[in-house]
């Protein structure tokens, strides 16, 4: 995460890697969702030509890969948000298009996956059905949100990363009763179409607490985290916004906690990009157990390679533990009892062909899955030894 920086990016290119460390690298930059940002970084600084010729080529054909992606998703956007404004639905974007340009300076270097919506729950059923007669299907529904996707076969390579193709995924997520999220938003012009984006400090609060929910889990990108800091970096100089923004805080202390560990960790991975007086209103609502996580544990767990880590589960057990946050009981996690969901979405027609395809898919990523179950849940357990040390120690 430092290469971002100058005097990092040249200490990298002074190690002088070898092709094969090269792939390594650039195989996780494309994976935490950096390799573009990389790219546009080492072009700034006038030294992408201290690339290897094939690299080079592979990050600009990348590139212009995805530009055409994102005039797709900007295109797949504007469609859906007629639709529901046809319809009179009451929701938000989130991500997505929004996050230029505070978060993303430019749409073409972010690597984005699917569509997201915050949806009034009143408004959910027609919200299906729009989506239903524009060509998606319901896939999952896991707590408030509900996955679509465009049905027919799909096979998810990193070398499609950047492209266009036929499949689409768009989430729903509704919002929590009496949230007054879906009538403070404003609305922003994306080529000539006014579409409603969360107000400023809902948007920001959010992206926070998306980073706190993914820092609960198996796997984060990290690409996430450097928006946030783009983010912050630029609401940095508006006194006005961080006074009404702490003024919110102050309402919601789960809300604080949130907000302070996913700073706390993005501030130990990349450097000190929050202003001292926000970070400090914040820093009380961390445990001492929750601090020394973020500060031994944190690293090692998000910066390893996909699909992730199960180190989670140790700040995840302070978290239910002492602050009455809602998880996933740890043997759960360790070894799930049911197998991971579908690859693909079940098309209408589905025959003898389209069932084999999907199966020769869902097997070997079953057995993905099994491995990483086994890998990870090893390495918890040794390092969870150590965390009770010094649990108990600190206790005393």
């Amino acid at each position: 995460m430092e290469g971002f920086c100058s005097k990092d990016i040249d200490d990298l290119l002074s190690l002088n890697p070898s092709a094969a460390e090269w792939r390594r690298l650039l195989q996780w930059l494309h994976v935490s969702g950096l390799a573009l940002y990389f790219f546009d970084r080492l072009t700034s600084l006038q030294l992408s030509d201290c690339l290897s010729p094939a690299i080079h080529e592979e990050l600009e054909q990348a590139l212009a890969n995805n530009t055409l992606r994102s005039k797709v998703f900007l295109e797949e956007t504007l469609r859906l948000n007629r639709a529901f404004q046809d319809e009179g639905v009451l929701y938000a974007n989130l991500k997505g298009i929004t996050l230029c340009p505070f978060s993303v300076p430019r749409m073409e270097l972010r690597s984005q996956l699917d569509l997201d919506f915050l949806v009034d729950p009143a408004c959910a059923e027609r919200a299906r059905a729009i989506l239903e007669r524009c060509g998606y299907r319901l896939h999952a529904v896991s707590g408030k949100s509900m996955e679509f996707k465009t049905p027919g076969h799909s096979s998810p390579r990193l070398s499609d990363l950047y492209k266009v193709t036929p499949h689409r995924s768009v989430e729903l997520h509704l919002a929590p009763e009496g949230s007054p999220r879906l009538h403070r938003v404003e609305w922003i012009q994306r080529d000539g179409l006014s579409i409603p984006s969360l107000s400023p400090i809902d948007h920001y609060l959010g992206q926070a607490l998306h980073l706190f929910k993914h820092i609960r889990g198996e796997f984060t990108r990290l690409s996430w985290f450097l928006e946030f800091r783009h983010h912050t970096q630029a609401r940095k100089p508006d006194t006005v916004f961080w006074n009404d923004f702490l003024s919110l805080l102050q309402e919601d202390k789960k809300t604080a906690l949130g907000y302070g560990i996913a700073v706390a960790t993005s501030q130990e991975l990349l450097d000190e990009f929050v202003p001292s007086h926000v970070s400090a209103a914040t820093e009380p609502f961390l445990s001492t157990a929750t601090r020394y996580w973020i500060t031994h544990y944190s690293r090692t767990a998000l910066l390893t390679d996909f699909p992730g880590s199960k180190l989670y589960l140790l700040l995840e057990e302070e978290l239910t533990r002492k602050e009455a946050f809602a998880g996933r009981s740890v043997q759960g996690a360790l070894l799930p009892r049911r197998l991971p969901p579908a690859i693909n979405c079940k098309p209408e027609q589905d025959s003898l062909s389209a069932k084999l395809h999907r199966l020769r898919q869902q097997i070997p990523y079953i057995f993905f899955r099994l491995r990483f179950h086994l890998v990870e849940g090893a390495r918890y357990i040794m390092a969870s030894m150590q965390w009770r040390q010094f649990l108990s120690g600190s206790t005393q």
